[in-house]
């Protein structure tokens, strides 16, 4: 089971994926990677940027948060847009604060970003320093608010399960112990952070960690009867919005293509754009016997406005039988020309063509893609 013949121009891959009803899937992932212009029109670039097996952090996986999640997951119900970015000031200046906006079919996100700031304590009050100027500061969840308190020992940790990597999460550390801790750099519009007490909804254009809430409860429960009954395939409550890695409000319903997306103070040009290519990627799934035909759906969207780039994910999947080498081949994009060089069927497990020129073009190829 591989993929015979890919002529889209971008990357595939395929994996096998369980289903919560203990179906296996044949799932395959075609991966873009688009530069965009000054009026947001997207062209395929040469350098395409590879699949992503398993999730890729900024750093530790236990500090910091993921960069890029693996494209590889059976199903995403809508499609992600993700931001892979940092706030940039215009060029040849420093700022102290600056505000950055994503905006996906006229719904807008805006955030505030502010330089490196700590907590100060004078005569037992706590306040904040003032900013320090930046050129570009990285727009992540480790720089957001939340992260942990073990002001009370080791033994007493106290987590902010929504964004355990992040700074300014003090419920119960003194003041005395506050002076030269972080302050959060991204804060929510018209939120700011005050005290160390305050509680805040953390934000980011980024990925949200699989075992962060509100993601992880998507999860299902894995509890004694999961144990007895169904381990160690998926919950029955599984809900494949748990595949979703972008925050709820960068979720979407499936891109059809031609969707206009702008990045405001991300770039040293203050804006970009990009119009999301109307393609149409078919798979092609060839069976001993039969075959299954299946558009790709448009999924995942990052963007990396910095670098003008953007890298597009589309999806298609098709059930596995028990015998899983039952799949004999799998065909990405338009393929008028590869109709006569299929096998006319088989026999005794084997291909059999019209004749000896199918059999030739069809190995060849098998070898291309597998190259």
């Amino acid at each position: 089971m591989h993929i015979t013949a890919n002529t889209t121009g971008m990357l595939a891959g395929l994996t096998v994926a369980t289903d919560k009803d203990a179906c296996d899937h044949c799932v395959v992932v075609i991966k873009g990677t688009f530069q965009t212009s000054a009026g947001g029109a997207m062209t395929l670039v040469e350098a395409q940027q590879p699949l992503v097996t398993a999730d890729e952090h900024y750093g530790d996986p236990a500090f910091t948060c993921v960069r890029y999640e693996s494209d590889f997951a059976l199903e995403k119900p809508q499609t992600d847009v993700i931001v892979v970015g940092k706030a940039v000031a215009p060029p040849g200046r420093c700022v102290t604060k600056l505000a950055v906006r994503l905006e996906v079919q006229g719904r807008r996100k805006e955030l505030t970003v502010y330089g490196d700031r700590c907590w100060t304590t004078t005569l037992g009050m706590v306040g904040i320093s003032d900013p320090v100027p930046f050129a570009e500061i990285p727009i992540t969840f480790d720089r957001a608010w939340g992260g942990f308190d073990d002001s009370r020992g080791p033994d007493q940790v106290v987590v902010e399960p929504r964004n355990p990597v992040g700074v300014g999460f003090h419920p119960h550390r003194s003041r005395a112990r506050m002076a030269g801790l972080p302050v959060p750099n991204i804060e929510q519009l018209g939120r700011a952070i005050a005290s160390p007490r305050d509680h805040h909804e953390p934000v980011g254009f980024g990925c949200v960690g699989r075992a962060w809430q509100p993601r992880v409860t998507l999860a299902g429960t894995y509890d004694k009867r999961w144990r007895d009954e169904r381990a160690p395939y998926l919950p029955a409550d599984f809900d494949t919005h748990y595949f979703q890695c972008a925050p709820l409000d960068q979720q979407f319903p499936h891109f059809q293509g031609g969707e206009r997306i702008c990045c405001i103070h991300m770039a040293e040009q203050e804006l970009v754009e990009y119009v999301l290519p109307s393609w149409t990627v078919p798979v092609r799934f060839r069976f001993c016997d039969a075959e299954a035909e299946r558009t790709a759906v448009l999924d995942t969207v990052i963007l990396e406005p910095h670098l003008f780039r953007a890298t597009l994910v589309w999806r298609a999947s098709v059930p596995l039988r028990k015998k899983l080498t039952a799949l004999r081949d799998v065909l990405v994009g338009d393929l008028p020309l590869c109709e006569g060089r299929r096998p006319v069927g088989y026999r005794n497990g084997k291909p059999r063509f019209a004749g000896l020129a199918d059999a030739i073009r069809w190995l060849r190829q098998r070898r291309e893609g597998r190259s």
